[in-house]
């Protein structure tokens, strides 16, 4: 009875077979906001690794090559531009210049792809992963404002955690909505599952208590989650961190997860779900498995401008799958990589996305 319903949700609800290779379209009373973990961008192109080294002692000489645009940084500019984002967001940027440089060659490369009016900044360090990491946003100021706080971009929110990377808090505002974004990049269980749990303890008060985090109501809050990601903690009974949420969705939906999963913490794999037709195409990441790593959480006063009733895979919320022949964002040739190729030509993530209306006719206050 249960896979029946869950197939039934999917189907019915969800999945629409004309959008299957759809890719997401831009309009004026709309944005679309992306996120993606582009895996340690900053940290792989010998460029940055220059570029810092004369940063360091002025009297370095450059080589000719570092004077020019990366392939990866053109790749996933082509990525992206697919995409038609009015909002990236960027987790595992390497801290510091090397960060920073790629991003801002990123953003070059975008404009030149799109001939969009964009803007980039990098958050304060977050913590680290693989290296000391910061978030980076790059967005099209004609289709939306960030918004200042206390003269800041942006402001880092901790976990009880200390070793965790800190949370990116960001303010914006497009048309008629505005709203709060918070960017997440969750530990991943190996030695002490103790550390993704208090990641999900945190974005679990926020969702459910957003009056505690922003004056305004409409929150989302986007990265890479991790879900069931690594070792499980057998002490407390195959935890993986995500059991420490308290879904309720009256105050929050996760549409990436939702479609394959509506209870969010029972199927690991979205494959598991006989209902979904090609599971490959909804997983956030380049491995031969189907997980689901990476989501957009909305609190319900974002449903004023997202559609959940209406809300259809790949017209509303999905995936950039550029790596399999059949992906709405297919690179000629990315099938034929390994994962190791794919992870240093692009990243070993999908960007995902969700479209807002920005023109509902009212505003919060």
């Amino acid at each position: 009875m249960m896979i029946k319903e869950v197939t039934v949700f999917v189907t019915v609800f969800f999945f629409c077979i004309t959008s299957f290779c759809q890719l997401p379209k831009s309009d004026s009373s709309h944005i679309t906001i992306c996120s993606f973990n582009v895996y340690l961008l900053g940290g792989v192109s010998p460029k940055y690794k220059e570029i810092n080294q004369q940063h360091k002692d002025p009297n370095y000489t450059r080589s000719d090559t570092s004077f020019t645009i990366p392939d990866r940084i053109s790749n996933c500019a082509d990525l992206l531009s697919r995409g038609n984002f009015d909002l990236m967001v960027l987790q595992e940027v390497v801290d510091g210049i090397r960060g920073d440089s790629a991003v801002r060659d990123l953003c070059n490369e975008l404009i030149r792809n799109s001939g969009k009016d964009l803007c980039w900044f990098t958050s304060d360090r977050i913590g680290k992963g693989m290296r000391m990491e910061s978030m980076a946003f790059i967005y099209d100021k004609a289709k939306i404002k960030l918004i200042d706080r206390k003269g800041s971009k942006s402001s880092l929110l901790s976990t009880q955690e200390p070793k965790n990377r800190k949370f990116v808090k960001t303010t914006w505002q497009s048309g008629d909505f505005d709203f709060t974004l918070f960017s997440c990049h969750f530990a991943w269980n190996e030695k002490d599952c103790k550390r993704r749990q208090a990641d999900y303890v945190l974005l679990s008060d926020i969702l459910n208590n957003p009056d505690k985090f922003s004056s305004d109501p409409d929150i989302i809050v986007v990265g890479d989650f991790n879900r069931f990601g690594g070792r499980y903690c057998k002490k407390e009974n195959n935890e993986y961190g995500i059991q420490q949420l308290n879904f309720d969705s009256s105050k929050f939906r996760v549409p990436h997860v939702e479609c394959f999963d509506p209870s969010i913490s029972n199927l690991k794999e979205v494959a598991e779900n006989s209902g979904i037709m090609h599971p490959q195409q909804y997983s956030t990441t380049v491995s031969a498995n189907t997980m689901v790593y990476d989501m957009m959480w909305i609190t319900t006063d974002v449903l004023e401008e997202y559609n959940w009733e209406r809300n259809k895979w790949n017209i509303d919320f999905g995936v950039l799958v550029f790596d399999e022949a059949d992906g709405n964002a297919y690179l000629p040739g990315a099938e034929d990589l390994s994962s190791k190729e794919i992870k240093y030509l692009y990243s070993d993530h999908r960007p995902i996305w969700m479209k807002f209306k920005t023109n509902t006719g009212s505003s919060d206050k």
